[in-house]
C-alpha cells in the first residue's frame, strides 16, 4: 500500500513524498513474502534518474540511500555500500548532518554484514560524533550499544583465533618435536 502511494507521488513528480513513503514501505517489507524485488529496484532507479536529470541533489542523495537500504534488504550488500557511499558524499557536500549520520548508520550495518567489523565500528563512531554535535542523545545511546556489541564480537573472534593458533602450535610442536619459537616463526 505504501509502495503504491510512493509510485503515485512519483507520477505527480512529488519526490519528497515519494521517498518518504518509500522509506516507510521498505521498513514494513516482509522479505519472505516478497516476489517482486525488481519492481522496487526499477522504481528507485527511475526516481534516482529523475533526480539526476532535474539536478535535485538533496533528493538524489535520499534516493541513493533508499536504494542502498533496498539492496541491503535484498542481501546485495556490495551494491548497497556503493549507494550509501555515493549518498554520503552528496550529504556531506550539502552539509546535511542528520542525513549524513543516518547514512553512516546504514553504511555501518552493511559493513558489519559484509564482515568489515572495524570499518563498521568506524562508521558508527563517526555517526556518534555527528549526533553528539546535534545533541541527539537517544541516537548516541543506540549506536553505542551497537559499537559495544561489535567490539565484544570482535574480542570473541580474536580469542577464538588465538586458541586456534595455540592449538596449531602445540600440534606441530609435538609432531615435529621442535620449540614453540620455531613453529611461530614458520607460521608468521
Amino acid at each position: 500500500e505504501l509502495f503504491e502511494k510512493s509510485k503515485k507521488f512519483f507520477e505527480d513528480k512529488d519526490i519528497d513524498n515519494t521517498l518518504d513513503h518509500y522509506e516507510k514501505a521498505i521498513e514494513r517489507i516482509d522479505r519472505t513474502k516478497l516476489t517482486n524485488k525488481s519492481d522496487y529496484l526499477q522504481f528507485l532507479q527511475a526516481v534516482l534518474q529523475h533526480c539526476k536529470d532535474n539536478n535535485l541533489l538533496e533528493q538524489e542523495a535520499l534516493a541513493l540511500r533508499a536504494l542502498g537500504r533496498t539492496y541491503s534488504l535484498f542481501k546485495h550488500h556490495a551494491e548497497s555500500m556503493k549507494c550509501h557511499y555515493q549518498s554520503l558524499k552528496i550529504q556531506k557536500k550539502l552539509g546535511k548532518k542528520v542525513e549524513t549520520a543516518e547514512g553512516l548508520v546504514f553504511l555501518a550495518e552493511d559493513l558489519e554484514v559484509s564482515g568489515s567489523y572495524d570499518k563498521s565500528i568506524e562508521a558508527f563512531q563517526e555517526a556518534t560524533e555527528i549526533f553528539q554535535d546535534l545533541g541527539k542523545l537517544r541516537n548516541i545511546k543506540d549506536i553505542t550499544k551497537e559499537i559495544n556489541r561489535l567490539k565484544e564480537f570482535l574480542f570473541l573472534i580474536y580469542c577464538g583465533l588465538c586458541v586456534f593458533i595455540i592449538f596449531i602450535i602445540n600440534k606441530f610442536r609435538f609432531k615435529f618435536k621442535c620449540s614453540t619459537n620455531l613453529v611461530i616463526s614458520h607460521i608468521f
